[in-house]
């Protein structure tokens, strides 16, 4: 997380590191500066030429002064919209692949790197926080340039018409610089804090939305709007007392510059009644004096959204300079072609942190060309994380795992992953359409292989039963489907996906007998002649299995085939009667019967 307090560092920091995002656009920011001038320009004229028309000896050349004036303003218009069009050109484009950049640091981090973090805080991040940045591009530094040229352009002139008030007038300079710097420092301290409350509560949002059945069953709703009020609250406390610490700085710089103003007045007023200075050379200085004063208000509102910036970059920079933990090699082996699908584990050990104990330990395992492996054990022994080596959702820590003799770590992680097709227990649907979802397997698969996985995974007759058919949309997560709906659609996907390796985290372990049976005749279809490791909860599954894997504290305790281990292994036995209790009362009735 982002430091509290502001420090001039990080806000050259974020310049350093947002100027670079800037270059592809020098063109576009070039011409905008040469319009900005002109406009500029203009402006710092303005007071000249009122000067000039209050001291007019003529109606003639009072009308051309004015006329003359509606023109030059006319043309400024032109330039303005030209010049705004260019800024915000280039700030969308900027924030829009720093969004990018941003997203694409975070969906290539393993699933470890989720597990730590609130995905609501991680989205705020690509929302608001790069929305502040955009802010600073758009309106800031435009702002700052070309008040920064107003600052420096009326200075020049006031004092190359008048030192003596030009002196008066710099009175305020050093009292806003120094108000400036210190509201700024808490402006920036407060934002930070408020950008990391909201994206609290949009962490607990999306969780409440994407658990709102949990929520609605347990009557959890007033809880969890009070818990996201909460949030909110703190969020709005924090952002009062920004607001208290902007209008401090807005109020104390506008009452010195003003103060100046009136200096000037009072002062210019003298040398009028002298004779020592014409009403239209006062007019023009006081304009200019307001100018100035405007200047240095505007530069004080730029650092303190320059603070909220920075404090935003933080979090941003922070993402795009986490270390993806799993990469693929600078040069990658090929993997065979056509692939066996033989899987081995040599030696492998494993843990979640360099702090924590070990979940795996000395791991040795083969699994054969087609061969089917179910992974029993007690709930927490490392079950999934055994089969997440394989795919390298994590890396070992000692040993190897090969596919088809080449180490998992030395291949091209698409590749890889390619040939691995993963079934969960809670299939993972996305907001869309039943076809979004199918063709995520395989994005160029053609209609006719669409319909032939859906009818193989048993869901062609409920896709087709619904008013749209494969174009139905089913919400997030698939939330309008039953959860054997859910499961076949996920099957289809995998089987669309063509992959050599099957990882199942048994499929049907939640369903009814009904949809399991269903769900099981899909993955026996989807298994043929494929490498599959299965993950089993169900009896059905174990029995089916070639080879079975006790995995206990860490280790491949037992393994045989289902009558094997029940005839010679106490830990098997021991499971089998407890996790598959049930399944087996229910064989041992039809028995009976």
């Amino acid at each position: 997380m982002p430091k509290e307090k502001a420090s001039p560092a990080e806000t050259l920091g974020f310049l350093r590191r947002i100027l670079p995002r800037l270059k592809p656009y020098r063109p576009h920011l070039v011409g905008a500066g040469v319009l900005m001038l002109f406009s500029t320009g203009v402006g710092l004229a303005f007071p000249l030429l009122v000067g000039t028309l209050i001291d007019a000896p003529s109606q003639a050349l009072l009308n051309s002064i004015a006329i003359g004036l509606i023109g030059l303003f006319s043309g400024q218009a032109v330039v303005n919209f030209t010049q705004s069009y260019l800024t915000a050109s280039v700030s969308e484009r900027v924030v829009a692949e720093l969004r990018n950049d941003t997203f694409r640091a975070l969906v290539y981090q393993p699933p470890g790197f989720f597990a730590t973090r609130r995905v609501g805080e991680l989205t705020s991040r690509l929302a608001s926080d790069a929305g502040l940045i955009q802010g600073v591009l758009r309106f800031g530094v435009p702002e700052l340039i070309r008040q920064g040229v107003f600052l420096v352009g009326a200075l020049a002139l006031v004092t190359y018409t008048n030192p003596r008030l030009t002196l008066v007038t710099l009175t305020a300079i050093p009292f806003a610089v120094v108000v400036g710097w210190f509201f700024g420092r808490r402006v920036r301290r407060l934002s930070t804090t408020i950008q990391d409350r909201l994206a609290g509560a949009v962490a607990r949002a999306e969780q409440v939305f994407t658990q709102i059945r949990t929520v609605q069953s347990f009557t959890r709703e007033s809880w969890e709007t009070e818990a996201y009020g909460t949030e909110v609250n703190a969020a709005r406390d924090e952002g009062l007392r920004r607001a208290v610490a902007r209008a401090s700085l807005t109020g104390i710089v506008t009452f010195v510059a003003f103060g100046a103003i009136v200096l000037v007045i009072w002062e210019g007023g003298r040398l009028v009644l002298a004779g020592d200075l014409t009403s239209g050379q006062l007019v023009a200085f006081l304009m200019y004096a307001v100018t100035i004063s405007g200047a240095i208000t505007s530069l004080a509102g730029f650092w303190g959204n320059l603070q909220e910036a920075a404090g935003a970059a933080q979090r941003i920079w922070e993402i795009l300079d986490t270390p993806v933990a799993i990469v693929a090699p600078a040069v990658p082996t090929r993997l065979p072609v056509p692939s066996r699908g033989v899987v081995r584990y040599e030696g492998v050990s494993f843990r979640y942190g360099p702090d924590l104990p070990l979940v795996l330990r000395g791991i040795d395992l083969t699994v054969e060309e087609g061969e089917t492996v179910a992974i029993v054990g007690s709930s927490g022994v490392g079950k999934s994380t055994l089969v997440s080596l394989l795919p390298r959702f994590f890396d070992v820590e000692e040993g190897r795992v090969t596919l088809d003799g080449i180490d998992v770590r030395e291949a091209a992680l698409d590749e890889l992953r390619k040939r691995i097709g993963f079934v969960p227990q809670e299939p993972m649907l996305f907001a869309g359409t039943v076809k979004e979802n199918l063709l995520y397997g395989n994005l160029e698969a053609t209609d006719s292989e669409i319909e032939e996985a859906a009818r193989a995974a048993h869901a062609y007759e409920f896709i087709t039963s619904f008013p749209e058919g494969f174009d139905q949309a089913i919400g997030e997560r698939g939330v309008t489907l039953s959860a054997g709906q859910r499961q076949r659609i996920a099957i289809a996907r995998v089987m669309l996906e063509r992959p050599k390796i099957l990882i199942l985290d048994e499929a049907s372990s939640s369903l009814d007998a009904e949809s399991e049976a269903l769900v099981q005749d899909a993955l026996e279809r989807l298994m043929s002649d494929r490498t599959t490791l299965v993950i089993a909860h169900r009896l059905s599954t174990v029995i089916r299995a070639e080879r079975i894997l006790v995995l206990d504290d860490g280790v491949i305790a037992e393994e045989g085939s289902h009558s094997e281990l029940l005839r010679r292994s106490h830990v098997y036995d021991r499971l089998y009667r407890r996790q598959f209790e049930d399944a087996l009362a229910s064989t041992e009735v039809g028995e009976r019967g």
